[in-house]
């Protein structure tokens, strides 16, 4: 099970295709204390990707068109993982970034309605390219951001391994995909002093700490799912651009994030 979640303002159902029914939910809402009443002091310090990178990735689908065959529908913007391009030590650009969870959660802007594609599917590879995990993914019904979160039910990611996860998107049963997005995650050790703030930390100073220590992942949930619950805080909404110009993503800032389907089934064939 991964649990799949489509941000917009208004709480939208979603499409599954062939799976079973989803079950949508809405978040609690966030106690007002938590959320701060000036902008974070939000620096994100992005560390450098290990030697053993592998795979540089790719962070935007070729092509906008997607399914899509009227001219006039297709969207401005393409697939895009909401992941940093870092500097390997061989000069080579990589879409790589490091976590502090055994099931991080992964986050990106999709372009197309459920309608316009046949499929979805996310695939987590270990070194080795065995598949650690894979699952069909229900599109939203409008294009927005969506946030996959690799369930418990997964195998938990190691520390110090290198994992490779693949974002496709598919207009046709046993074709190859139309747009791709993959790149790399790292779970690392956290540091006890870290561990100790982030306990007593509210969620922006979380974000702040996570952001502040590298870890990428970890941050832009923590600030994601804040101001999903809290959509109407425009200091929230600065920091969310903030974040996204800090990896030269801020064509999407205003893009919809919100929360909608848990998936009861994993895929057991390929697309």
């Amino acid at each position: 099970m991964v649990v799949v979640r489509f941000c917009q303002f208004a709480l939208l159902g979603c499409l599954v295709l062939g799976l079973l029914p989803a079950k949508v939910h809405s978040l609690p809402q966030t106690n007002a204390k938590e959320v701060l009443a000036t902008a974070t002091r939000l620096n994100f310090v992005p560390p450098p990707p290990p030697a053993d990178i592998g795979i540089p990735g790719d962070r935007t689908g070729a092509g906008r068109r997607g399914c899509i065959a009227n001219s006039s529908a297709i969207p401005d913007k393409q697939l895009t993982a909401i992941v940093p391009i870092a500097k390997a030590a061989t000069g080579v650009d990589v879409v790589w970034g490091m976590t502090t969870a055994e099931h991080p959660t992964f986050w990106f802007y999709v372009p197309y309605r459920a309608q316009d594609v046949h499929a979805a599917k996310f695939v987590l590879r270990a070194a080795d390219n065995r598949i650690a995990y894979q699952t069909a993914v229900p599109l939203p019904n409008q294009p927005g951001v969506i946030s996959l979160t690799l369930p418990k039910t997964a195998a938990p990611l190691e520390i110090a391994k290198q994992y490779h996860w693949y974002f496709n998107i598919y207009c046709a049963e046993r074709k190859p995909p139309t747009a791709i997005v993959h790149g790399g995650v790292q779970r690392r050790a956290i540091a006890p002093t870290l561990a100790s703030q982030l306990e007593q930390a509210t969620p922006q100073k979380r974000a702040e700490l996570y952001f502040a220590n590298g870890f990428w992942y970890d941050a832009v949930t923590v600030l994601g799912e804040l101001y999903y619950r809290n959509p109407g805080n425009i200091e929230l909404a600065q920091d969310w651009a903030k974040v996204l110009r800090f990896v030269g993503l801020e064509a999407i800032a205003s893009e919809p994030i919100a929360s909608c389907c848990h998936l009861m089934q994993q895929v057991r064939r390929e697309l």
